[in-house]
């Protein structure tokens, strides 16, 4: 049988533009038929390493072969454009740099399990097909693929009790979350019989209104379970904390961003109609998750479990901002979620470093006095706390400036106020850190070792953390194209 009959109207011109997705795929695919027939030794944990970063960058190279600004292809169910090319890039950059402490710190914890390379690529393929879809039933397969390969991530410490426990509750929680969408998507096509979100929240009429602000609620709740909003985020601390922390690294960042792309091309669609029920029902999440999420860690004693309630308050800051339902708002959500990624990366790598040391446990006593122990991962930790504080020149100073700016245009001064408030409640536990491991004697003696490709990790984020700070603009005018471009593209439906 012709290979066209089975594939219908799909043009099959149209597959250049999943080269990126299908060379990530075929990387994954590689890995998985050289773990059955190589036998396990450290050159085998070298070549896998490699191979990895192989593909990955094929997988860049390969977006230089799409020459469509905007496209839906497949008939439909998958949209080119430039926020799921720029999102997909991302993510591909964030696991280039976590792939070299992944090999390092797996091997050194005696933990290394060859299936963590094409795993983290299944989860990356999950992502980059997240980043670039408003059909119902693609976002919900890239949930499943990249929800279940983090729920597999998340259990890989060998012997551990704790990371099967944090797995396990990332599971049936993540599952609940799952069912939230199904049930979500299943009122957004009984509203609209469209498996189309643009079409989905263009449908509004008085016959079908409860039901589509019913589906439109249950779709950003379960988003909201996903990227650790409160009164949802009970998987979150423990999933990080349980994880190898290259891994929990990874879905704080590139995980992270996957979740929130779905709300980001949601907000363009939400008319005058849904703006109530939407603005009430995101910015009390918001405003709850951000002060929460910063009192929260303003007691923890462990710094894994501290920045993991750090991401929580992260999402608030990122979703307070969509409530506003603007042009200016999705630019700032777009621009923090991104300098987030870099940020929240940055931190938990330089623990992951730490952590391979016998005398490390994560407790915050012993960061006393890092500095005259590391120089450089103690400098790097303080860039990227400071950052994460939204202290200038750093980029995060920049993205909690656009936030508030965001939340001013639209008159939503209270959230603004509310943004300020967990801020200044954050400076508690972010100072604290950076004063324990500059003016506090030494509390453990120890020498971490990193290889090359760790340190240039550490110091090309280090280096976007300021350069972004200093040159907000070498991000800005991309996102900005990218806002306004999809609320042209919305408002034309």
């Amino acid at each position: 049988m012709d290979i066209r009959l089975l594939l219908g109207s799909t043009n099959l011109y149209e597959f250049k533009y999943l080269l990126p997705e299908i060379t990530v795929f075929i990387g994954a695919f590689v890995l998985f038929l050289l773990d059955i027939v190589m036998k396990n030794s450290e050159t085998k944990k070298r070549i896998f390493l490699w191979i990895s970063i192989l593909f990955l960058a094929l997988s860049m190279l390969s977006f230089s072969f799409k020459n469509a600004f905007f496209k839906d292809v497949f008939s439909g169910t998958y949209t080119i454009d430039a926020l799921g090319m720029f999102s997909k890039i991302f993510e591909i950059v964030l696991t280039l740099m976590v792939l070299p402490f992944l090999h390092t710190y797996m091997n050194k914890k005696n933990t290394f399990y060859y299936e963590v390379y094409y795993i983290t690529f299944l989860s990356l393929l999950g992502m980059m097909t997240l980043s670039s879809s408003y059909n119902l039933i693609v976002i919900y397969v890239s949930l499943e693929m990249v929800s279940i390969s983090f729920y597999i991530m998340t259990a890989l410490f060998r012997g551990s009790f704790i990371s099967k426990e944090g797995a396990y509750k990332y599971l049936i929680i993540g599952g609940i979350s799952i069912i939230i969408a199904l049930y979500g998507a299943a009122f957004m096509y009984g509203a609209s019989k469209s498996l189309d979100i643009r079409a989905i929240m263009s449908s509004y009429n008085d016959t079908n209104s409860v039901y589509l602000i019913v589906g439109m609620i249950l779709f950003l709740l379960a988003f909201a379970i996903k990227i650790g909003i409160i009164p949802f985020h009970f998987w979150l601390p423990d999933a990080y904390t349980a994880a190898p922390t290259p891994i929990t690294g990874f879905m704080a960042s590139a995980g992270k961003l996957a979740f929130f792309i779905p709300l980001l091309r949601l907000v363009p669609y939400v008319n005058q109609y849904l703006y109530s029920s939407w603005m009430i029902s995101v910015s009390i999440l918001a405003a709850i998750t951000m002060i929460v999420g910063n009192a929260l860690a303003l007691v923890q004693s462990d710094l894994k479990r501290l920045l993991a309630y750090s991401s929580i308050a992260h999402s608030g800051y990122i979703l307070s901002v969509l409530s506003s339902n603007s042009s200016m708002g999705l630019k700032a959500a777009i621009y923090f979620v991104f300098v987030y990624s870099i940020m929240g990366l940055g931190a938990f790598l330089v623990l992951s470093v730490l952590e391979q040391t016998e005398e490390w446990d994560n407790q915050l006593p012993k960061i006393g006095g890092l500095y005259r122990n590391t120089g450089f991962l103690s400098i790097s930790f303080a860039v990227f706390i400071f950052a994460l504080l939204g202290i200038p020149p750093t980029v995060g100073f920049v993205g909690k400036a656009l936030v508030f700016l965001g939340l001013a245009i639209k008159n939503i001064y209270w959230l603004g106020f509310v943004l300020i408030l967990a801020t200044a409640i954050s400076t508690g536990y972010y100072v604290r850190i950076v004063v324990l491991m500059f003016m506090k004697d030494v509390e453990i003696r120890f020498k971490p070792h990193y290889d090359v490709l760790e340190n240039v990790s550490i110091g090309l984020l280090v280096f976007l953390t300021f350069i972004l700070g200093i040159f907000p603009f070498v991000l800005w005018n991309g996102i900005s194209n990218i806002s306004e471009f999809l609320f042209k593209i919305a408002n034309m439906r």
